[in-house]
């Protein structure tokens, strides 16, 4: 079934805007409710404006009607500047993301160039998560 996500993956990375880096992320991020979310990083000449792949899927599926808590999976999956599939693991911000929006209880599925996939829980990947219960 993974194999399916890292031929979309792949395809998706075609999608990406990194102009800059030249460096391609694709995402795909599925919801409690069954649903499927693609997201690819978008790079500004002000980089802090750029949005990383997981993110970008995730705000997508809150536009699309998503309820916090309800990600389950995230996958993933880069491309280099050489045109390389590289193994990848979500940024400090896109981690944040994926634990409030899935109440720290996702899956975060990260591909190497074969199509192989490791498989990490959000919390161990950001353990002692801030969800904002403490707000």
């Amino acid at each position: 079934m993974k194999k399916v996500f890292f031929k979309q993956l792949v395809a998706l990375l075609d999608q990406s805007s990194a102009p800059y880096s030249k460096f391609n992320v694709s995402a795909i991020v599925l919801t409690t409710q069954g649903h499927a979310y693609n997201g690819v990083n978008v790079e500004s000449a002000a980089y802090p404006t750029t949005i990383c792949a997981e993110r970008n899927a995730i705000h997508t599926a809150v536009t699309q009607g998503m309820k916090k808590g309800e990600v389950s999976e995230v996958h993933l999956l880069a491309r280099n500047p050489q045109g390389k599939l590289v193994l990848v693991y979500p940024c400090g911000g896109c981690r944040q993301v994926i634990a409030e929006q899935s109440n720290a209880k996702a899956y975060v599925y990260c591909y190497d160039e074969k199509g192989e996939a490791r498989q990490h829980a959000i919390d161990k990947l950001l353990p002692h998560a801030f969800l904002g219960a403490e707000l």
